[in-house]
Formats: C-alpha cells, sequence, structure tokens
C-alpha cells in the first residue's frame, strides 16, 4: 500500500490544513515510509510461528474477563462520586476568601 501526492492532497482538505510542495513532498514520503513499516510488522512472526497477517481478528472488546462481572461505576449516576450533590450538581466548597453569600 502507498500513499500519493492526490491522496496527500485529500487528506489535508479534510483536516483543513494548507500545505505548500515542500511539506506536501514530506508528507507524502512520511505516509509511505509509516505504511511500509506498518507492512514489515505484518510480517513479523508471532506465536506458533504464523504472522501477524495470519492470525485471524477477534471479537476482543476491550473488557478483560477478570473485570468482566464488575459493575460500571456510572451505572449508579453521578452523585457516587460527590460527598454532596443536589439537583445534578456537585456543590464544592467556595475558594477560600469567598464566602457563600458572595460577599468578601
Amino acid at each position: 500500500m502507498s500513499v500519493d501526492r492526490e491522496e496527500v492532497d485529500r487528506i489535508a482538505d479534510l483536516a483543513r490544513l494548507r500545505l505548500d510542495e515542500v511539506e506536501a513532498e514530506r508528507l507524502t514520503e512520511e505516509m509511505n515510509r509509516i505504511l511500509e513499516h506498518a507492512d514489515r510488522l505484518r510480517e513479523v512472526p508471532g506465536r506458533e510461528g504464523r504472522t501477524v497477517a495470519a492470525v485471524p481478528p477477534t471479537g476482543i472488546s476491550g473488557t478483560r474477563a477478570s473485570e468482566a462481572n464488575v459493575p460500571d461505576p456510572l451505572a449508579s449516576g453521578i452523585e457516587t462520586f460527590a460527598p454532596r450533590t443536589e439537583s445534578g450538581f456537585f456543590l464544592v466548597p467556595p475558594p477560600h476568601g469567598v464566602t457563600a453569600d458572595g460577599a468578601d
């Protein structure tokens, strides 16, 4: 896989970047080096002698098995994260030197 100048210009447009000729050429070369490196990594033998590219993707959701039965802390509401809340807002003490009625 490689990236040509047209693809770099398209990506720059999506990112709302203005590139001059030198920057666009540099980015084209850098992106191609990154893609070459990724291709080489796919060929690195992993466990059981298979390459990374030969390993089928799994349906890993990002949750460890040991955490699968732990309830989500956000499911119980934000009130569990603060000592005091009122109408869905955290109540915090006023900064030093500020009184509750607003007078200094």
